[in-house]
């Protein structure tokens, strides 16, 4: 048998597929019963398949011909088993994330909810377990960030492109920031004596155009006559 690491889904669905060809094989010399093989549970006892993650199978013509393209059920060539749509379970967490996701289309985001969403803790995904050295295994971990200490003018850079398979998709949502009084004094762990963690706005960079290339303008406010002014220079 082959070594495989022993963590993760793959290892483990390759472990189990080997152990389970041994036994049938070991089975079929002495006769004795075969017994079902159970695949190791999740490392966090949680479900195979999570919110966002799927099951992907790549059939190649002769295993799909030689398992569905019976004639009928007592073919040896089994037949398909979805000749209508099949039922579908309704997930009401699911169905809450499609509507926020629709009125964020709609009517945007708050640099707030930006905010909140950079602090929000993150599972990492059996892709990204963490090694430990306590128990010498490697689990699935959590990671977090939060704004530590905040400079004395402050730059918040907004994702602008999203990863969707081999995708890269522009941002289009609307982003409300507030242009005074951005106060972050909740946010902010180590905070300074005396200092106030309220931020005006001076500045705004736009980008327009695609991944592939671009224009950057810019909105800027004047110290001296308080005036906003637009930046929009085109070099040849």
């Amino acid at each position: 048998m082959k070594s495989y690491k022993n963590y993760g889904k793959k290892g483990k669905k390759r472990l189990a597929k080997q152990q389970r060809a041994a036994h049938a094989q070991q089975s079929a010399e002495d006769g004795s019963e075969l017994v079902d093989f159970e695949y190791p549970a999740t490392p966090d006892n949680g479900p195979l398949i999570r919110l966002g993650e799927g099951i992907v199978v790549d059939w190649s013509e002769a295993a799909y011909e030689l398992l569905y393209e019976g004639t009928s059920p007592t073919d040896m060539q089994g037949m398909k088993k979805w000749s209508s749509k099949p039922p579908v379970l309704d997930d009401p967490q699911l169905e809450l994330k499609r509507k926020q996701r629709q009125l964020r289309r709609k009517n945007g985001i708050s640099l707030d909810d930006c905010l909140a969403e950079f602090e929000k803790e993150e599972i990492l995904s059996e892709q990204d377990t963490w090694y430990c050295p306590r128990c010498k295994e490697h689990r699935r971990a959590s990671k977090k960030f939060d704004l530590w200490k905040t400079p004395d003018i402050l730059v918040v850079h907004l994702k602008r492109f999203s990863s969707s398979g081999w995708r890269r998709d522009k941002l289009d949502i609307l982003v409300d920031f507030p242009v005074e009084d951005l106060d972050l004094t909740q946010r902010v762990l180590d905070k300074e004596d005396g200092k106030q963690e309220i931020f005006d706005l001076i500045a705004v960079d736009n980008h327009w155009g695609g991944l592939g290339g671009g224009h950057y303008t810019a909105f800027a406010k004047n110290f001296v006559d308080s005036e906003w002014y637009e930046y929009n220079g085109k070099f040849r």
